[in-house]
């Protein structure tokens, strides 16, 4: 491979990343693709994939439609402050279209005329991202201020996708795929490169999903135009993602691996603090708000990749690499999120991360977890297999020590067999009996959804905290408080040892059960 080009602006420098160009074959299977490219991938956090010639889907946007969307209103020369967006016009995708075509000719009218020759107009993209860098950096000393409406987050369950629908989960694999004449309408419903089956896909940990997790599972459109901005972000959970630029103008892209994330967010928010910003820099990445120049982040050591993602192809996200970019002009394109069994080493670390903070995750850990250990059977590589297995021991080790804990020396009584049985606690699938009772067990201190077990108390039918904050709940004594244990310590480790089942069935060795050596300590049971 030869070396990257490079940009450089008054900072760091920004390299290129790598661009792969599978064939018809090794396109066959998105999982099998990217994990053949992930340990290259991920010292980049962004790559470019460009489909095997001969992919040319046509958009299946409405484009008559008389739906209107929502946009989000944005002051480009205030991004580095990080102020929330406000709602911005709501337009049909015509009105959309008209709006941004007219706003980017007159912008280059305005501040390129050479490149305006009567109606035509010569859209040159690397002036065209300086000038958006030029806009940020110099923040709100120009004059006036630029404003941009940003069509995101668009429901494609919802309004359009513009992929065709695909079959159901059951249809969906390689081997069906074969039986498509390639590049045909049905070719395209099937493949697993449509982002309405990417999560569905035979391989995907998040196919367990019966209901739609909007924008994780079920693709967002998002309709861009000249400054439209995505803020540096990485994504829930620290998921994988994968957009797809379905027409019209390029999408600048910029991010840095996820192995720097850490370093990435010192200097993001040490940029912050010298431009005023009144926020965290926690706040201002969750948040989505807040743009820095690429450049300036590269100054501070951090690496730096760049794409310039057009029509037809395909952006991957790397799990908890941070990322951003804009529009170079009028443009659809699709997003959502996916993921493979090796993101289950990452999936540890959202989720300890986001209960220091007490933000919830998007799908519940322990309940993923133990519905990847029920449907092990699945896996073909040791080292996820090995991933998985720390988690689920992990998580029922805790269970198992700190339930004794909280019954002898806290005091607490087991109500459990008062409740009966949760309505929604399968490990087979999450279907929306599970999904919506995960929605009542979170813990208010921390905000983790509660699988196996939680606290509460007398005081309060609505307040609950895991185990790790039983101690936080309210000022009442401990005899007013109560434990529900939804699954048992030992079921717990029967799903462990399933996966230790597979482990060892993957790497060629005898299965011994491990032994457990924990303080399984009797329950204060009250009546």
């Amino acid at each position: 491979m030869e070396a990257p080009p490079q940009k450089r602006r008054a900072g760091g420098r920004v390299l290129e990343t790598k661009t792969y160009r599978p064939t018809l074959a090794e396109f066959r299977d998105p999982y099998v693709y990217i994990a053949s490219i992930r340990a290259e991938g991920e010292r980049y956090g962004i790559v470019r994939i460009v489909p095997p010639k001969g992919w040319e889907m046509d958009c299946y946007v409405d484009f008559e439609a008389k739906a209107k969307i929502g946009s989000k209103r944005q002051r480009v020369d205030l991004l580095m402050e990080g102020d929330s967006f406000d709602d911005g016009g709501r337009y049909t995708l015509s009105e959309y279209a008209w709006m941004a075509d007219a706003f980017a000719k007159s912008w280059v009218r305005k501040t390129h005329p050479k490149h305006f020759k009567g109606e035509d107009c010569r859209y040159d993209h690397d002036l065209l991202e300086g000038d958006y860098w030029d806009i940020v950096d110099r923040g709100d000393q120009g004059s006036p201020g630029v404003v941009v409406d940003y069509g995101n987050d668009v429901d494609a369950a919802e309004y359009w996708s513009g992929f065709p629908r695909g079959p159901p989960q059951p249809e969906l694999c390689a081997e069906n795929l074969d039986r498509c004449e390639p590049f045909s309408y049905e070719y395209y419903a099937r493949s697993g490169w449509n982002l309405n089956n990417i999560a569905r896909w035979p391989g995907s940990v998040l196919r367990y999903y019966e209901e739609p997790v909007s924008g994780v599972t079920s693709p967002w459109l998002y309709l861009g135009m000249l400054f439209s901005t995505f803020p540096w972000h990485n994504e829930d959970n620290y998921f994988y993602s994968i957009n797809y630029h379905h027409a019209g103008a390029p999408k600048q892209w910029y991010g840095t691996p996820g192995s720097k994330a850490d370093a990435f967010e010192v200097a993001f928010r040490a940029l912050v603090n010298e431009n005023g910003g009144d926020m965290t820099a926690g706040d201002s990445l969750h948040n989505i708000n807040t743009m820095i120049s690429a450049y300036e982040i590269a100054k501070r050591g951090v690496p730096m990749y760049a794409l310039r993602q057009m029509p037809g192809e395909f952006v991957v996200t790397f799990p908890r690499a941070y990322h951003g970019g804009f529009s170079l002009g009028f443009n659809i394109g699709e997003a959502v999120n996916f993921a493979t069994p090796d993101w289950v080493q990452h999936a540890r670390l959202a989720n300890e991360h986001y209960r220091t903070i007490a933000r919830l995750g998007v799908v519940g850990h322990d309940r993923l977890m133990f519905t990847l250990a029920h449907n092990v059977d699945t896996y073909t590589d040791i080292a996820s297999c090995e991933a998985l297995r720390g988690e689920v021991w992990r998580i029922a080790e805790e269970e198992a020590r700190t339930r004794p804990h909280l019954y002898r020396t806290e005091g607490l009584r087991d109500v459990s067999d008062r409740v009966g049985p949760p309505p929604g606690n399968n490990t087979r699938v999450c279907g929306k009996d599970d999904a919506d009772f995960d929605d009542t067990r979170i813990c208010c201190i921390c905000k983790h959804t509660c699988y196996a077990s939680i606290v509460g108390c007398n005081c309060s039918n609505d307040q609950l905290v895991c185990l790790r904050h039983a101690g936080f709940l309210c000022r009442c004594p401990p005899s007013n408080r109560f434990v529900l244990e939804w699954e048992k310590v030992e079921d717990l480790i029967r799903l462990a040892r399933r996966v230790d089942a597979k482990l060892a069935q993957l790497k060629g060795v005898p299965y011994v059960p491990a032994v457990v050596d924990w303080p399984m300590m009797p329950r204060t049971v009250n009546p």
